[in-house]
Order: C-alpha cells, then structure tokens, then sequence
C-alpha cells in the first residue's frame, strides 16, 4: 500500500490491549449509560420477574400442607412450623376443610399455577435464547444469539409474555448499537480502514455488539431478581424456621462464599475472552480478504498458501476459545462444592428436628426448594462478575469504535451561503499517522470553469492532495479554502455536497445500473442518468444488458469489466449536482475512442464545474487550465501545457518525454502540442 493511502490500524486488532478491574467497571458504566433509555422496559422486565419470583416461593407450601395435613392427618392450626404472611391468607382459606376439601382447594391452586407459570413451556428456571435458537459453543455464535436474548424464571402465560417482551427489548437496545456503530464506522475517516481488515470492522458490528445484552441484565436486572429472591428466602426462613438455627446461618452464607470463588477467576477469565475475540476477528478476517482476492489467489496459484493461512488463524481461534471455555467449568466445580458442602453440613440438623417434632414432614419439601433457590440466586450473583468479562470485552471494542474521531467532529455547522466558485489550498502540508509525509507546503487554487490537472510519479501526493478538497482527510498544516472560508468551520455535509469524486478503483453497489448512477444524486431523472451514461460512454453496453438500466449488478459488479465499471463511476460523478469534481486516473481504463469522447464531455462539463484529474496518460492532461506537477509531496511546478514544455529543463518536460519514449514516439512536435 502506497503512502497515499496508507492508514492506522483500528484500536483492538492484534492481541489488544487488557483490561483491569477499574476499566471493566468504566465499561460497564458506559454501557449502562447507553441503555438508560430503555429503563422503563428494562423496569417492566424486573416487575415481571419478581411477580414469578414470588409465585416460585409460594409454590412449595401447598406442596407441605398436602403432607402435612391431608397425608399426615395434621390440623391445619397444629403445624410445627409458623407459615410466612405471604401464604396465610390460602392457609386461612382452609380452616374448617375436610381432608378431601383441602386436597380440593391444593388441586384448583395449582391448576391455576399451572396455567401462570407452568402450563405451557418447560418450566421451572429458564435462560432461553430466542424462539429456542440453536446455541453454538464459539463465542461468535454465542454473541449473535445474545442479541436475542431472552428468558424467564416460569413457564406458562406470565413466562411466555415475560419472554416475549424481553426479546422485544433486546433487540430494540442491540438495533440502536448496531445502528450506531456501523454509523460510526462509515463516519471514520479514509485512512482509518487502509490499514484495518474489514472482518475486523465486520466482527465488531455483528459480533460484539450484542454483548450489550447480557451486561444490561446481568448489571440491571439480575442482581435485583437475585438479591429480592435471596432476601425473601432468608427472611421467609427466619420467619418459619428460627428453630434450627443453622438453616439460617448457611442462607446467610451461602451467597458470600459462592461470590469469593467467582472472585478468584476474573482476571484471567477477562485475559482469555479478549483473546478469545481477537482471534476470532482474525479468522472473520482471513475469510474477508481471501474471498475479496479470490481471483488474484486463483490466478497466483496461492489457494494452498491461503488455506494454510486459514487453518492457522481458524486454528488459534477454537485453541483461544477452548481457554476461555474451561473457565465457566472450574467456576461450576467450585460453587458446586460451595453449596454441596453446606448442603451436607446441615442435613444432619434438619434430619435431627424431624426426629424431635421442631419440624413436620412437609417442611423437608419446602427446606428442599428454598434451598434449590438459594443454590440458584446465589450461583447467579457469583457468575454475574465472571460472566461480565466475556461481555465487557466484547463492550470494549464497541466503545474503541465510538471514541475514535469521526471527520463530523473536526468541522464546524456553518452552511455555505453560495455554491463553490473557488477552492483554495493554503500552505497545506499532510503527514500520515505513521510520520511518512504525503505533503509538504502546497499552494493550489482552482475555479469553477476551469480543469487542473495533477500530475507526477505515483506516491508523489496526488490522490492525498485530491483527499483535501473533500475532506476525507484533514491537513496537517495549513487550510482548505472554499470561497475563501475555511472548511474546517463549515458543516460536513455541506463540504461534500460541492464535491463528486471518482475515484481510481471504481466503486460499483449491489443494486440497478440506474441507481448506481443516482447514488450520488438520488433526485436525478432517467433522461439526466441516461445523458451522464451516454456522456460517460457507458450508455452502449449498458443498453445490451437484459434489462438496461435496471439490471442488478451483483457484489461489487463482478458481471462487469474494469472498464464498465470506471465508466459507471464516471457517470456517477457526471450527474452530480456537485461545483466541484475529482476524477482519479478517469481513462485509465478506457480505450482511446471512449477516452476522446470523455474528454470533449468534460470540456463541456468544466463551464459548470471546476474539474481537478488526476491522470498519467499526456491525451487526458494536455487540455487542463493549469498543470501541477508534484514530486515527494511538493508542488514543482504549475502552468499550462504549453507553457511547461517550454521550459526544457522543466520536470513536467522530462515527464513527458520519459512518457512519449514509452510510447515509442519520438516526434519532437508532440512534445509540444500534441503528445
């Protein structure tokens, strides 16, 4: 890649930077941030789930009055152990029953249990992705689904409407971050991407974007859920069980000590998912540029030496991703041994108040779902901090993208009053990121009406110099005058709405000829498309495809030659409403007919419009105004045709004649007139 168009990489590519405890906190921060506008749904989420948290607690108690007093023959008033407030009003319902009475008031709650929170669905805890979508083990697959998260602690009809409206949250947040990021991206600036892979831009879009998802719930709607579960167990066992004492001490501690294991693995957690993701932009990355060059690889007889590449970086993708992956396993293994082995310490207490009458049958039941509750709130309040560091990496890269400087923040919201008459560099000078200097003092001036042509050896800083005028990039030095106003103060809309500019490799949409055309004016009519189409010399193959001008294109037009394609483009910047207009090598793949056409087309076009073109070919540049030929960035000289021919010691001479020795003419005369 050349100077002109060399860039800086994207923050995060290579192994990327790691991220300390206080940056996570920071990154969460920001995400929340983003997400407060949907705090009333995130809000109704949290509501939903705690209306099924309590209907969970409330489940086992009918369960211990079908034991206690319709198995077991226990007056309802007799029970060893006090029911919670919650449950009373169904246990006063009772009083006075028979046996069969109660087992028929058990049978209705439950049926209408059932039809809440059970009925439909699998039930019980759920983590579900989206309408059931297959979840793949790889973290980019993982992160697509997360951007259709959803889930619910029940089943039936409340779990199906808290479902349902969850997904609809969750993808309205990840369409705005998608939709900002990717705006973002198309905001950089050019030299930004020469150098980045676009799997890697791809990769940021689809794949870590969702991870928004999991940081909002995990941050606001879990801990909330978790902690109101915990607390209404603790209490709810303080309140009936106060008699054996370690059952309330281990509800106590169950939750500290799950959290103390899950501490112990973050940081390396957080080092190997963001290794993880490196890796996989690297693999979307390899695919992206060997199918981009998919003819040169064939036509280089390279298709064995990518492959190989492939395999490597596909390779070091599931290697870094079995690291991370093993993680959640180790974490698994010891809160299971957490809860495992409180389990076991007060089994031989509850078994001992059984034996003694501090507790009835019925209240194993109840003791066995809390503490299933307990095992659940309490490992998800331990992984919440793990599981963060997954999704906090995937945030990090997002956030890379939205803090890097778009060209809109380098510019004022000052409107042009008039369209362009003038164009004006100013001592501008450009020096890339990586401190090669693409321009160095140049004056330049042009109006509409005229056609300046520049020329000089390629990396001489032509197509930089051509990048000024619209602002796609900013000079180091000096100014970019429009009408003598500085376009560092004027709107950046308004800066490239005076400019059309195409550019040397042409750019062709997967869409209609006709709309490729319009792309730079969507107002045009067919006859204003049809003329910049004739004018451009396109209008005779375009004519012979099936359908004309709206025949679909394909990627990239591959149904095109390259010639096709540059006399699309050209056309395109024909029918731009656009003062001024840069043309980067317009004829270079053109044959000569079609070229002189252009050229009689663009004398036309020059009383409207100032004309700046780059060329190489002598036919194209010997009808400009002016001549700026340039060397290592600085301006050498600047005159008319005939006028730089007469200087015979002049660099545009030598040009010249090194151009027509190419050629192999040697008629003297046409180094003067007619080259």
């Amino acid at each position: 890649m050349s100077q002109e168009s060399a860039g800086q990489r994207l923050p995060g590519q290579g192994t990327g930077p790691q991220l300390s405890g206080v940056q996570t906190l920071v990154l969460i921060r920001r995400s929340l941030h983003f997400a407060w506008p949907f705090r009333l749904q995130i809000g109704v989420k949290i509501l939903l789930s705690l209306l099924g948290v309590f209907l969970v607690l409330f489940l086992p108690w009918p369960a211990k009055i079908l034991i206690d007093h319709v198995i077991m023959g226990i007056p309802v008033g007799d029970s060893h152990t006090l029911y919670p407030p919650y449950v009373m009003p169904f246990v006063d319902s009772l009083a006075g029953l028979s046996p069969y009475g109660i087992l028929a008031s058990i049978i209705a709650i439950s049926v209408v249990g059932m039809i809440l929170i059970g009925g439909f669905g699998t039930g019980g805890s759920q983590d579900r992705t989206a309408d059931g979508l297959a979840q793949g083990l790889d973290t980019a697959t993982q992160s697509e689904n997360l951007a259709n998260e959803s889930s619910s602690s029940v089943s039936g009809l409340l779990g199906l409407f808290e479902y349902w409206y969850q997904l609809r949250t969750t993808h309205r947040i990840n369409h705005r971050l998608r939709c900002v990021v990717y705006g973002r991206m198309m905001s950089l600036p050019m030299i930004h991407f020469a150098d980045t892979s676009i799997g890697d831009s791809v990769y940021r879009v689809m794949y870590d974007t969702p991870s928004i998802s999991r940081v909002c719930y995990d941050i606001m709607v879990l801990p909330v859920i978790s902690l109101a579960l915990l607390a209404s167990v603790i209490w709810t066992m303080q309140y009936s069980f106060s008699d054996v004492p370690s059952l309330v001490m281990i509800a106590w501690l169950a939750a500290p000590l799950t959290l103390f294991t899950t501490f112990l693995m973050t940081g390396v957690t957080r080092r190997r998912a963001i290794a993880s993701r490196t890796a996989g932009a690297g693999t979307t990355a390899n695919i992206e540029e060997g199918m981009s060059n998919i003819i040169a690889v064939q036509s280089l007889g390279a298709s064995d030496k990518q492959l190989k590449q492939f395999e490597a970086v596909s390779d070091e993708s599931f290697k870094r991703f079995r690291m991370y992956s093993v993680m959640p396993i180790l974490l698994a293994v010891l809160q299971g041994s957490v809860v495992l082995g409180l389990v076991f310490y007060v089994f031989f207490d509850v078994v001992d108040a059984l034996v003694d009458g501090r507790m009835s049958p019925g209240d194993y039941g109840v003791l066995f779902a809390y503490f299933i509750q307990i095992a659940t709130a309490t490992s998800g309040l331990g992984a919440l901090w793990f599981n963060l560091q997954n999704s906090v990496t995937g945030m990090q890269r997002v956030f890379q993208v939205l803090d890097m400087a778009v060209d809109v923040d380098h510019h004022g919201d000052t409107h042009l009053t008039e369209p362009v008459r003038q164009v004006q560099l100013e001592n501008v000078s450009f020096t890339y990121p990586d401190g090669s200097i693409a321009l160095d003092a140049v004056h330049l001036e042009g109006h509409v009406g005229e056609m300046v042509a520049l020329v000089g050896a390629t990396g001489a800083g032509k197509t930089t110099l051509a990048y000024l005028i619209p602002g796609f990039v900013r000079p180091t030095v000096g100014r970019v005058l429009f009408n003598g106003v500085d376009t560092r103060e004027l709107d950046l809309g308004s800066v490239r709405d005076q400019v059309a500019f195409v550019f040397q490799e042409p750019v062709i949409f997967d869409d209609t000829v006709a709309n490729n055309i319009r792309m730079g004016y969507p107002e045009a009519t067919d006859s204003e498309v049809r003329e910049a189409a004739s004018t451009a010399g396109a209008l005779g193959f375009i004519e012979d495809l099936p359908l004309g001008f709206e025949t679909s294109l394909g990627r990239a037009g591959s149904t095109l030659s390259v010639g096709q394609k540059q006399r699309l483009a050209i056309a395109r910047g024909l029918v731009s409403r656009a003062r001024v207009l840069v043309l980067d090598e317009p004829t270079a793949a053109l044959d000569a007919e079609t070229e002189a056409a252009l050229m009689t087309a663009l004398a036309i076009e020059r009383k409207r419009r100032l004309l700046i073109v780059i060329a190489h070919r002598l036919s194209t540049i010997r009808s400009a105004d002016r001549i700026v030929f340039l060397a290592d960035g600085r301006v050498l000289e600047s005159a008319s045709h005939d006028e730089l021919m007469a200087n015979p010691d002049g660099a545009y001479r030598r040009f010249v004649d090194l151009q027509t020795a190419a050629s192999g003419t040697s008629d003297a005369s046409e180094k003067g007139d007619s080259p």
